[in-house]
């Protein structure tokens, strides 16, 4: 996935193929964004840079290639030899299958469908083999009351699906419509075909209404929440990342919100004019921490960050607004507060896996509506915990504290909240990790009102429309991709 400084964001999905370029030359699906990520300047030129390299013939993968800037989305579908381009207007969902070069994908077509979409729907008694127009199939052990069991065939494990649900069956979905006697009425499809209208029935829910939120919890979706189909929360080698790509300014305000793996972490903002970004996640070890926390508290541990990731939401949509005002300060504005709550994140993650069952379910609940509440909180709390946490959450203020104050120095040159931070410092330096809270939430107060006393009320008049929200998620090598375009939406 990439993002570059015209606003225009990339991510892929492997398709495997043999249409590819064989040698030691070849390119890989790195080479293949980047060449158009360093050059293009529009949506336009980024599909056009895309194709050059499935005419050089020089991609060594197939890949379902994504596009999405502040006026255009589109899907390719390429090899080293096809591609098709495909424009989206609304809502598109898409994994690691072909759909328009279903016929250049010669296996596919042979054993599992003739088609990606081919369906049937029908009834079936025992014994009976359902195949769509391919040599593979689905053949019907047995039918019972409000069950059946069935096997992918020639080869397969017998799987049981009751009335109602559905089940993958080899590379097929068979969902169990109803039962009579020995009669049963059954639909059968490619699995990806079904995964993509589970997906789209949940997202079609809020669209028009869609959040960064809405797309981090679509991330997280586990196989158990789209009817045994594939889930979001599958192994360790995974990541996350939810673009917001607005119609205006985006090579100001186009930004990714990341998580090293959205199962196991936290969603952390990076804007396309920030100049720098945390040293762990440079370094790699954010993504060490997440799968420690994957192993220790399994595949749900981000619903415990859910009230974190609310906050940065909020904040950071308080510093964009502050930004339309500041527009000649993006870039630093920017830089201190995304390197800023990447911190908090890390901080806050070490915690939650160091921390005893009490002390974590306190420093859960320390998140609360601003920056300000969660600081108060901190204050509440921090007596009451071991002396290794009581310095995290130390940290975790100074953090909070140094990011408000850098940008009341840089913006308004006011030094007084640098002061009060640097006060909290050396109390922290001393250990006296309660008094120094005093200092982190007095500094913080003074940055806010030197920033926000006059210009919130002027910035809340400015609207940005947000063009395209995408996300991606990594998962065992393999991408998901969502894409949803807006028009005229704030």
């Amino acid at each position: 996935m990439a993002l570059n400084d015209a606003g225009v964001a990339y991510g892929d999905a492997d398709s495997p193929s043999y249409w590819i370029n064989p040698s030691k030359n070849a390119w890989d699906d790195f080479d293949w964004i980047r060449y158009s990520c360093q050059n293009a300047s529009d949506e336009e030129e980024a599909v056009d840079y895309l194709i050059d390299v499935v005419e050089m013939h020089a991609p060594g993968v197939a890949e379902n290639l994504f596009v999405v800037g502040p006026q255009r989305a589109y899907i390719i579908e390429a090899d080293a030899y096809h591609y098709n381009v495909k424009e989206v207007n609304g809502i598109t969902v898409m994994s690691n299958y072909p759909k328009e070069l279903w016929d250049k994908r010669f296996l596919k077509k042979i054993f599992i469908s003739s088609s990606f979409d081919k369906t049937f729907e029908g009834d079936v008694r025992k014994g009976k083999v359902i195949r769509l127009g391919s040599l593979l199939g689905v053949r019907i052990l047995n039918i019972g009351d409000g069950w059946i069991s069935a096997r992918q065939i020639p080869f397969g494990e017998k799987v049981m699906i009751k009335e109602g649900e559905g089940r993958r069956v080899g590379y097929f979905y068979v969902k169990l419509l109803n039962c009579y006697g020995r009669m049963a009425r059954v639909s059968v499809c490619y699995e990806y075909y079904a995964w993509e209208n589970e997906m789209m029935e949940k997202i079609r829910q809020k669209y028009g209404f869609i959040t960064p939120q809405d797309m981090m919890n679509w991330s997280r979706l586990h196989s158990y929440d789209l009817n045994n189909l594939r889930g979001m929360c599958e192994g360790e080698e995974k990541a996350a990342m939810v673009f917001k790509i607005p119609t205006r300014n985006a090579d100001i305000m186009g930004m990714g919100w990341f998580a090293p793996d959205q199962c196991a972490s936290i969603f952390i903002p990076i804007h396309i004019a920030s100049k720098d970004i945390a040293s762990h996640y440079k370094s790699g070890k954010a993504a060490e921490l997440a799968k420690e926390i994957l192993h220790a508290f399994g595949e749900n541990a981000s619903k415990n960050f859910k009230k974190v990731e609310e906050v940065f939401i909020k904040e950071n949509e308080q510093m964009e607004k502050f930004v339309l005002g500041n527009e000649e300060n993006a870039s630093d504005i920017f830089t201190i507060s995304d390197k800023e709550m990447q911190n908090q994140a890390y901080i806050m993650e070490e915690m939650y896996l160091r921390a005893d069952d009490k002390e974590r379910e306190a420093i859960i609940n320390i998140w609360e509506n601003d920056y300000l509440a969660t600081l108060k909180n901190i204050k509440s709390v921090i007596s009451s915990c071991g002396e290794e946490t009581k310095k995290n959450l130390a940290s975790l203020a100074s953090s909070i504290c140094k990011g408000r104050a850098e940008i009341a120095k840089k913006i308004k040159n006011d030094g007084e909240p640098l002061k009060e931070w640097e006060k909290g410092n050396d109390m922290v330096s001393e250990e006296n990790y309660e008094k120094s809270i005093d200092y982190f939430i007095n500094g913080y107060e003074k940055a806010d009102a030197a920033l926000f006393s006059k210009h919130v009320e002027e910035s809340f008049t400015k609207r940005s429309d947000y063009a395209a929200i995408i996300f991606g998620i990594l998962i065992a090598g393999a991408l998901i991709f969502l894409l949803i375009k807006k028009n005229g939406l704030p």
